[in-house]
């Protein structure tokens, strides 16, 4: 009778330690959602119709050429967040995607301490910034460099580029 009153309460605790620890955990906020979607799913040699075909969103968004490059954009609105989001195409690529920008609007700082947090986990700390921009800061990732940037009160910007990253 001891050993399963015991038995009880050990898995009584356990229950209620991974209650507790469940209930602090936050969910993402949509921009780190579709930041990981973009970061697990692009291949620098994906065409616009690859785009459109990978992240489904893009099947309506606004396609824009220029002398120079194409551009690919698409706008949400996530319960007042908006994420602005910029497939380039270069000419002088072959048609192929070159970088994605990604805009967030109207952030409140708990969402983008959190997304600053999740990419740390993901890719470790930023590395040392020799940029003049100030509030920017730079990771070398699988796919290329992600750089995080300040550019106005309440509004990020997120690139991503395909660019050497240094071993």
């Amino acid at each position: 009778m001891t050993t399963l009153l015991l038995s009880i309460g050990i898995i009584a605790a356990f229950a209620i330690l991974f209650w507790l620890d469940k209930k602090q955990w936050t969910e993402p906020t949509p921009a780190i959602v579709h930041l990981f979607d973009i970061l697990r799913n692009l291949e620098w040699e994906m065409n616009e119709s690859d785009i459109k075909n990978t992240f489904q969103g893009f099947k309506h968004g606004t396609s824009t050429r220029l002398t120079r490059k194409s551009t690919l954009k698409r706008k949400e609105n996530y319960e007042g967040q908006e994420i602005y989001t910029t497939f380039s195409f270069p000419n002088d690529n072959g048609g192929k995607v070159k970088s994605v920008e990604i805009r967030l609007s109207r952030v409140n700082q708990k969402d983008i301490d959190q997304l600053f947090s999740t990419v740390c986990k993901q890719y470790g700390q930023p590395e040392q910034n020799d940029s003049e921009i100030e509030g920017s800061v730079k990771w070398a990732t699988e796919p290329g460099v992600l750089t995080l940037e300040t550019t106005a009160p309440e509004e990020y910007t997120l690139t991503l580029s395909e660019e050497d990253i240094k071993a």
